[in-house]
C-alpha cells in the first residue's frame, strides 16, 4: 500500500477514458453547423437533404490504470484511490467517480485532471505546481449536458504548470499563477466578462493567445513563442521585456502598446480586424 501511495505522491492518479458513441440527426441550419463542428465529440459530419448527421465518441466513464507492476485489481484501484485522497487530504467520498466531479472545494483548486503525452490522463491535486497540460471547461457540456473537467474560475494555490493551458470557461483571476510552461489560449467561444488582469503571470514559454479577452497584461515579462493580440483589447505591456517570435495584432489596438523596449524575435504583424470590443466575436467564417 504504501509503495503505492508513494507512487500516487509523484505523479497523481493515472486513469483512462472509456468512450462511447452516439448518432445525431437534426436539422441543417448555422446554428446547428456551427455546435457540431465545435464539439470536440465529433467524429465525422454528412450534410444530405437539409439534414445534418453527425457520428460522436464520447469519453465520459473514467476508469483508474495504476501501473500494473501493483498487481491491483480494478476494484482495489478504486480504493486505492479513495483512501490516497483521504489520507492526504482528509476530504472523504464513497465512490471513485465522484472524484472526477471535484476540480474545485471550497471555491479553490482541488483535483484536477491534466495530459501528460497523447491520451495519458492523471487525476492531481492542485499544489504549487501542475505538471502536465491542462484545460478549462465550463462546468456543463452546453450541447449534451454532462459535466466537463477542471471547471474552476481561478488558478488558486497555483504557482506554476509545466504544460499547456487551454481556457475555455470564463475565469475570474488568475491566482498566484506566474509561469506557463507551454502554450495559453482563450478560447473562441467564450468572452472573459470578469478577468480583469492576468496577474501575476510574468513567463508563457510558448505562444499567448488572447483572443475575447478585455485584461491588464502589466506583470508579463517573457512569451517564448508569439504572441497574439488579434480581437482582444487587452493593454498594459510595461513590464515585457522580450518575445520569441512574432507579435500578431490586430491594427485598430496598436495605440494600447509600446513594443520599443521589447525584444522580438520576429516581427511585428498587423492584420485589420473586425471584432466585437468588449464582446464575443465569433471565428471567420461562422
Amino acid at each position: 500500500m504504501q509503495e503505492v501511495f508513494k507512487y500516487l505522491d509523484k505523479n497523481g492518479i493515472p486513469f483512462r477514458k472509456q468512450g462511447s458513441l452516439s448518432i445525431q440527426i437534426q436539422e441543417d441550419g448555422l446554428l446547428n453547423r456551427l455546435r457540431i463542428e465545435n464539439d470536440e465529440s465529433t467524429d465525422k459530419i454528412f450534410y444530405k437533404g437539409g439534414v445534418i448527421a453527425s457520428t460522436h465518441h464520447h469519453a465520459n466513464i473514467k476508469v483508474p490504470c495504476i501501473p500494473a507492476l501493483f498487481q491491483l485489481t480494478s476494484s482495489e484501484q478504486e480504493n486505492i484511490a479513495i483512501n490516497w485522497v483521504k489520507e492526504t487530504t482528509g476530504y472523504a467520498v464513497e465512490e471513485f467517480k465522484t472524484l472526477f466531479e471535484l476540480p474545485v472545494l471550497n471555491d479553490k483548486p482541488f483535483l484536477l485532471q491534466v495530459e501528460r503525452g497523447t491520451d495519458i490522463w492523471y487525476l492531481v491535486l492542485a499544489t504549487q505546481c501542475i505538471d502536465g497540460d491542462l484545460i478549462v471547461r465550463k462546468k456543463f457540456h452546453y450541447y449534451h449536458g454532462f459535466i466537463q473537467e477542471n471547471f474552476i474560475k481561478t488558478f488558486g494555490q497555483i504557482s506554476k504548470i509545466t504544460g499547456t493551458v487551454g481556457i475555455d470557461g470564463k475565469m475570474s483571476d488568475f491566482g498566484n499563477l506566474t509561469e506557463v510552461g507551454g502554450n495559453l489560449w482563450f478560447s473562441n467561444h467564450v468572452y472573459q466578462d470578469y478577468l480583469n488582469s492576468i496577474s501575476p503571470l510574468k513567463r508563457v514559454k510558448g505562444d499567448l493567445n488572447l483572443k475575447n479577452t478585455h485584461a491588464s497584461l502589466s506583470t508579463l515579462e517573457e512569451v517564448g513563442g508569439n504572441l497574439i493580440l488579434r480581437k482582444t483589447t487587452c493593454f498594459d505591456i510595461s513590464s515585457l521585456k522580450s518575445v520569441g517570435g512574432n507579435v500578431l495584432i490586430s491594427r485598430s489596438q496598436m495605440n494600447n502598446f509600446d513594443f520599443s523596449k521589447v525584444k522580438i524575435g520576429g516581427k511585428i504583424r498587423h492584420f485589420n480586424d473586425q471584432f466585437n470590443v468588449r464582446n464575443l466575436t465569433l471565428p471567420s467564417g461562422i
